[in-house]
């Protein structure tokens, strides 16, 4: 599940799913001051996509706790209004993909990144074998 939401402070971090045929979909680029994780906070599913550091990033982590915390503190509408905000975004995301509706810039930032973490990744689990 998720449980927390992520906030960028330094640097770029490439947000992206894996196709049904093992593809590549890019969904976005997140510079400082942006966010990811608060679809699975707010619906209580598990998260939705995968993200990659892009280049070396810094970042915030805010619980589901804390945050449920600062919005007890805030009028109910407030709250609701907010709430309701993140799932409109959770249907126009969803839609979205299943249009397979992007950004081709973002495949040619996000891909190398991701190819190149795989391989690694395959690396590591080689040499521990």
């Amino acid at each position: 599940l998720s449980d927390c939401v992520y906030v960028v402070m330094k640097g770029e971090i490439g947000v992206f799913k894996n196709g049904p045929s093992g593809e590549i979909i890019p969904l976005a680029i997140l510079k400082p001051g942006e966010y990811l994780g608060e679809f699975g906070v707010v619906s209580g599913q598990t998260r939705s996509a995968e993200a990659i550091a892009l280049t070396p990033v810094s970042v915030v982590k805010i619980t589901k706790e804390s945050l449920e915390e600062e919005l007890s503190k805030s009028p109910p509408w407030l709250s609701a209004l907010i709430l309701g905000l993140i799932e409109k975004l959770i249907r126009i995301d969803e839609l979205l993909q299943k249009n397979h509706v992007t950004d081709p810039q973002l495949l040619e930032k996000i891909e190398p990144a991701v190819r190149m973490a795989l391989t690694t990744s395959h690396r590591c689990q080689k040499k521990i074998s």
